[in-house]
């Protein structure tokens, strides 16, 4: 009986997608390709077409009508028509610390003549790795630039006949057919197939699935992962009042083999996470900043951030908010609700302190700043962490000390929480966001005129953070005692693919140089299918390497192959400390058990 229902229901379907843009995949993995078609209903006055310049949450420029190829246009008779191809180039001018600058941005737009019904037709490069793909819309899915408001549907198939994950509603029960609102929404849901691991928990009523891949998706500890996700999910959705924003939640993990670490990018109902396989405390930091940012970024948003502008970045003051106080939630609220401990907590304290006050520039850049400049970084291509200075890092301390000085001027009655759920409040679904000076209004409408003064001294005015006054005041301090660890002569880093040399110490600087290559360990090849893998198969290398070891690297510099015999030395660095302050009055310390309490997500 099912079956002719599906069948029924699906001829229904295809009646009513005639009024939507409709995009259908094909996943052809054999050939590392993917095929897109998009149907666009009523087009006889003409279509403009553009494919985004940058994608929500990654405040940087990316020519993705380069990858475009064979782009063909018909109409409702199969007739090929003409496309016209035509690249204006945007130019903006900004000032940076050696002088004026113009930066430039070029947006492809392909004009199309009238057509009753038009078919574009393009093809894609995919990157099948260990038997799965995985994209994002925006570097994916072209656009009319009249019609973003439009309903899509989304129909993917594939060779090998995979079932697709993503966020969007599906119609019907293993359709491959999904169906989205409007562009920024079929947009913002990336999609994985082919070979996964794939689990699900029930939250709050709602069905969230986690979908791993990569070649080191089995040494994952299963039961954990999913653990670890279902309390983030509990815990955050609790602290916005107990509903989910959401009708079900995707977890898209690459995994590598690193211990620790990991990276993402948030969407309306799901997110992409680099996962180390060992799921790690940082690894476990970046899922609850991701799924944070299901409220604050995806619907919590100043007035640039939907609907969006996707030719050029856009600019707002913001950032240190969206970003890098999420970051402080998401160690806040593992804490809080008992999925990390304080040592931890206490841990990313130090390690975001210490990483503002490493970088000069905080003395000379403010939060607020290093938000609205982001687009001037990368010679104007912008970057997804700041201006001179990650706004993640400043946006963590600045929503640390902003918490805590709220708490003590309001005698307690009023902390962070009560800014961030009023501005939950304000922020409706499909609506423009909040005005840039929102954020401070709401600070001062619980915490009063000195509040507002205090936010502005930490957040518009650099080298305002206040940190230790502030630590003070809940009767702890920031403490400088010496580390000891193993000096190899340089760092390495596997951000961009390649895994290469960062800085060198100065006893090897005529063996290494900033941007070799790294090959080899004693011998032992680096390798791994991304820069995180590689990275990962580094650590476990240089990991056994001991204070007095000589050790060999090998590395590519331009057509050359160069082995680098290295020592290894012992050596101590100054690390930061979270510490109890030995007298504290019983004021600091009821506003520091205050601030740390803990709670249950019931």
């Amino acid at each position: 009986m099912r079956k002719p229902l599906l069948v029924m229901a699906l001829l229904g379907v295809a009646g009513a997608s005639q009024a939507e843009v409709l995009y259908h995949v094909t996943v052809l993995p054999e050939s590392a390709t993917m095929k897109v078609k998009v149907t666009f209903p009523d087009a006889g006055s003409g279509s403009k077409l553009q494919i985004p310049n940058w994608a929500p949450g990654s405040y940087r420029l990316v020519d993705n009508f380069r990858n475009v190829r064979n782009l063909k246009a018909t109409n409702e008779n199969g007739e090929v028509l003409e496309v016209r191809a035509e690249i204006t180039t945007l130019k903006k001018e900004y000032q940076d610390t050696t002088g004026r600058k113009t930066a430039e941005n070029s947006v492809c737009t392909w004009i199309v003549p009238g057509a009753q019904t038009l078919t574009v037709e393009y093809d894609l490069n995919l990157t099948p790795i260990a038997g799965a793909v995985h994209w994002s819309g925006p570097s994916s899915y072209i656009f009319e630039t009249s019609r973003l408001k439009e309903k899509c549907r989304l129909q993917i198939t594939s060779t090998n006949k995979w079932t697709a994950y993503t966020g969007l509603d599906e119609v019907g029960i293993g359709t491959n057919l999904f169906t989205a609102p409007n562009y920024d929404t079929l947009a913002d849901n990336p999609v994985s197939m082919g070979d996964l691991t794939v689990d699900t928990y029930v939250s709050r009523g709602k069905t969230h699935t986690i979908v791993m891949r990569g070649t080191a998706k089995s040494g994952v500890d299963r039961p954990r992962l999913i653990d670890i996700c279902r309390r983030v999910s509990e815990g955050e959705t609790h602290f916005f009042g107990r509903k989910a924003p959401y009708s079900k939640y995707i977890w898209h993990f690459a995994v590598n083999d690193a211990a620790d670490g990991g990276g993402g990018l948030e969407h309306l109902s799901s997110t992409q996470i680099t996962l180390a396989k060992g799921v790690g405390p940082r690894a476990i930091s970046v899922i609850a900043h991701e799924f944070f940012h299901l409220w604050n970024v995806k619907r919590i948003r100043s007035k640039p951030l939907g609907p969006f502008d996707y030719t050029q970045l856009p600019q707002t003051g913001a950032l240190w908010w969206l970003e890098g106080v999420t970051d402080y939630y998401a160690s806040t609220l593992l804490y809080r609700y008992g999925i990390s401990d304080q040592p931890t907590y206490f841990g990313a304290i130090t390690s975001n302190v210490g990483s503002v006050r490493r970088n000069a520039a905080h003395l000379e850049v403010s939060p607020y700043e290093a938000s609205w400049r982001v687009g001037e970084a990368a010679q104007g291509r912008g970057n997804s962490n700041g201006y001179r200075i990650s706004y993640y890092d400043q946006g963590w301390v600045a929503g640390m000390v902003l918490d805590i000085k709220m708490r003590e001027l309001t005698g307690q009655r009023h902390t962070l929480d009560d800014v961030t759920r009023a501005l939950w409040e304000i922020s409706p679904e499909d609506k423009p966001g909040f005005e840039e000076d929102e954020i401070r209004r709401q600070f001062v409408r619980f915490g009063g005129i000195a509040m507002g003064q205090f936010f502005d001294s930490v957040v518009m005015k650099p080298g305002g953070m206040s940190v230790d006054e502030t630590l003070k005041s809940v009767g702890l301090s920031l403490s400088e005692i010496p580390e000891p660890y193993v000096d190899y002569g340089f760092q390495y880093s596997g951000f961009g693919g390649n895994l290469t040399v960062g800085l060198v110490g100065e006893a090897n600087r005529e063996k290494l140089s900033r941007a070799d290559q790294i090959l080899a360990v004693n011998a032992t090849k680096i390798e791994g299918a991304t820069g995180q893998e590689r990275t990962a198969a580094m650590a476990r290398i240089m990991a056994t390497i001991k204070a007095g070891d000589e050790f060999t690297v090998s590395v590519k510099r331009g057509e050359q192959t160069l082995d680098a015999k290295l020592k290894a030395v012992a050596a101590t660095r100054p690390v930061l400390k979270v510490q109890a302050l030995s007298g504290a009055t019983p004021a600091q310390v009821a506003l520091r058990e205050h601030w740390l309490a803990q709670v249950r997500a019931n």
